[in-house]
This record gives structure tokens, sequence and C-alpha cells, in this order.
């Protein structure tokens, strides 16, 4: 590994929490860490993957996150129960985000913070003009809302990859990029541990999958869809066009090109709300439409993390792809089952119950994390494959 990688400089300019996305703390959840259960794992995934060591934990504590965390939100993806999230921009938010960009646009690009911060770097060096040109046309494609920017690629899970491949055909967008500069990831702290790279790939083979889409890796910024943003002040003040023939045609065009952004703009916003409206709809078409599955009140009801709720509506809204979706969960073999409990116990998300002295695991709240299968004694708990389909209600 090359060491310069973790270069004060670098990790300093290089760090997303001096974004406005990534600004704020990394928090474990008390609700959905392992380490949080009446009965304790000894879980260490966020604290072994973190890039810089920033996670530590003592004793049978939760995670604690300290001052080195350069708020990558890797450990936000690679967290079995997804316990950990930013404070400014949480789980819940960054579907939301996703989503909106699936409305507004044709072709998405989604790039990772370090694109900029390492280009900003450039653009300080003795032959800083090929970073400026590509800086300029990343603000306008974000301007034009082309371009959507994370912390980091790897913080978005199988699922939320699915989220935006799983819309193409369903709402506006047509085709998903990655904006990843040829060897960028070697030169960024996140990977300092050297896998944070093969990681969102898989994360993102995975969601190609479930999709039957695929995701399209560029390296230039050039490559992101480029349309102009009308805006006649900053024409009007620019010195494009020297004579008044110039000045005037030059308005006329920007003012027309405004007229028609305004329009485009309204029949967005009219075919947004049609599109929202039907999404909530789509919720009647999966499981999280029953009422008896609804969790009851009280400390052990069962949760479901918003990345399981966020998969299962995008089922809803597009059934074509359940099929392709597999996930493993847990189940109990009721001829080895003695009813000790101690499955129930381990279970953060309360996704397993005793009725009639046997363990029932149920596959709307459960995320296959195998704390039930380490604990369990008489080796009665294991896991199960299931589709996508298993989410869907049939008439």
């Amino acid at each position: 590994m090359d060491e310069s990688i973790l270069n004060p400089e670098i990790i300093k300019r290089c760090n997303p929490g001096m974004t406005d996305f990534g600004s704020g703390n990394i928090l474990a959840l008390t609700s959905q860490c392992l380490r949080n259960a009446k009965q304790p794992s000894d879980c260490q995934v966020c604290a072994e993957a973190c890039p810089l060591d920033a996670i530590k934990i003592e004793m049978m504590h939760r995670p604690n996150v300290s001052t080195d965390c350069i708020k990558c939100g890797y450990c936000v993806s690679i967290c079995p129960l997804n316990a950990l999230a930013a404070t400014t921009r949480t789980i819940q938010q960054v579907i939301r985000l996703l989503l909106q960009a699936t409305l507004r646009v044709d072709q998405l690009t989604i790039t990772c913070q370090r694109t900029y911060a390492l280009l900003r770097l450039e653009s300080e060096s003795s032959d800083p003009q090929y970073a400026l040109d590509q800086l300029a046309l990343l603000d306008q494609a974000q301007a034009t809302e082309n371009l959507f920017v994370l912390p980091c690629l790897a913080m978005l899970t199988p699922e939320l990859w699915f989220l935006v491949l799983n819309e193409i055909g369903v709402s506006r967008i047509q085709e998903l990029d990655v904006l990843l500069p040829l060897e960028q990831c070697l030169l960024c702290p996140v990977n300092s541990k050297g896998h944070v790279e093969d990681d969102f790939a898989d994360a993102i083979d995975t969601a190609e999958r479930w999709s039957g889409q695929v995701v399209n890796i560029i390296c230039e910024a050039k490559e992101i869809p480029q349309y102009h943003k009308a805006d006649i002040r900053q024409y009007l003040a620019s010195d494009q066009e020297v004579n008044r023939r110039g000045i005037f045609s030059g308005f006329v065009k920007e003012l027309k090109l405004t007229l028609d952004e305004t329009t485009r703009t309204g029949n967005r916003a009219a075919d947004e709300t049609i599109k929202n409206r039907a999404r909530r709809d789509t919720i009647n078409r999966t499981v999280l439409a029953e009422g008896s599955r609804a969790p009851t009140s009280g400390p052990d009801q069962p949760l479901i993390v918003p990345v399981r709720q966020a998969l299962i509506e995008a089922i809803g809204r597009n059934p074509a792809n359940a099929g392709r979706i597999r996930l493993m969960v847990s189940e109990s073999d009721p001829l080895l089952c003695d009813g000790c409990g101690n499955c129930v116990q381990v279970c953060p998300l309360h996704a397993r119950q005793l009725i009639d002295g046997k363990a029932y695991a149920d596959s709307l709240y459960c995320l296959g994390c195998s704390a039930c299968i380490q604990e369990c004694p008489q080796s009665a708990c294991q896991f199960k494959q299931i589709s996508g389909k298993t989410f869907l209600l049939h008439n």
C-alpha cells in the first residue's frame, strides 16, 4: 500500500465532512446495533472496516466514532443491520434524494466527494487547466441535477443501487452512470485498507443482477450529459457579446431558454406529484400494507430498517424485478427448536418471536445478520434464501 494516500493534506482536503453532505457525525443507532441486544454480540464489522480505524469499541458497548472519522459513510453500508448513520444525511434522506433524482433527469450520474476534492488539489498544481475544466463541468452538471454527489460510492448498499436501477422504465430516468476517474480510489484515504473499491463494485454487481440493468462507468466529466441552465442576469454580466445586435439576439435567446425551462419545471413538478402519488399506492402491492404485520407497541416491537423498507417499496413499483432478487434470512427448524428463546433475545430487530413454544423469524424484518444462528444451542436456526416475490401480496 502506498502510504502517501494517508498524507495529512490529502485526508484534510478529501474529507467529505468539509462539505454540506457529509458534515455532522456518524452515530451508532442503539436500537439496531448487535452489541446492544438483550444478549449482546461481539460484532466488530464496522471497526474492522473503517479505513482510518476511527471506530472504537470498548468492552461490550456500542461503537464509538472518534474525531479521526473522515465521514466517508463506508461503515453505513458495511454494517449488517444498517445501525450506523450520518446525523446530517440519514439513510432515509439519501433514499428520498435518490428517488427525486430519478424523476428529474433522463440520465443520472453518481460520483463521490473525492472526485471534487482531488480535482481541487490538482487545480492548485503547476498545470491546473484540466482540473479547472473538469470542475466547471461538474458544477454545471450539478446545477442541472444530472449529477448526484455522495461522500463515497461505498456508502450505498446493493439495495440503494437497485433503488435507482429499478426506476429505469418506471420513472423518467433511462440510464445510470458512475463517474470514477482512473485510479482515483488508489489515491483515496477511504481505500487505505485496499478493499473499498471491490466492495462497492460488488454492491453494484448485485444491483445489476437484481434489476437486469447496467451501471455505466465513465472517467471524465465531459461524458456527463450537459444541459444549459438559463440565467439572463449572468448572461448580461458576461462579455460574450460585444455589439448591440449580438447583445439583443443573445438576450432573446436566453429569454426563450428561460421560458422553456420554466415550462419544463412546471410540467416536471406536476409529473413528480403524480409519480409520488403512484409510489405511495405501490405499497399496497407489498406486505407493508398488511395490517397484521404492523408492529405492536412496546420495547420489543419489530424494527424494519430503512434500506429493507426502500427495497420492498421498489419491488412494489416494479414487480417484474422481484423474481431476480435473492436475500438471505433466518428460519428455525421446528423439529430441533426447544423454545429456549435465545434467538429471540439476541435479535436486535426483534424479528423473532416464540409461538406455542417454537421460535419463528419474520422475513419482513430479518436481515440475516446470523446472530440467532450463532446463539442457538440446538443448531435449529439456519439461513434460507428467499426471493423478492416473498414481499409481494398475491390476490
